[in-house]
């Protein structure tokens, strides 16, 4: 599955990350992912509440089997 994070307009192999999590900045989160040994960050959010949310959508989205995510 890939990953794409329209922002940034980049776009991530799901097969090259070892952990996708939420880190709390002073404003609002950040949704990050462990690639290849490297800290990325993948989508900035106003709150946690929106990085959580969005966190949960793409493990959803990749259970069922989609192909492309898009942030």
């Amino acid at each position: 599955m890939w990953i794409y994070a329209g922002a940034g307009s980049a776009a991530y192999n799901s097969e090259h990350i070892s952990r996708l999590y939420v880190e709390e900045t002073g404003a609002g989160a950040a949704l990050k992912a462990d690639i290849s040994g490297k800290v990325t960050m993948i989508a900035y959010y106003e709150s946690k509440a929106d990085a959580q949310a969005a966190l949960a959508d793409v493990m959803e989205r990749h259970e069922a089997g989609a192909r492309v995510v898009r942030l």
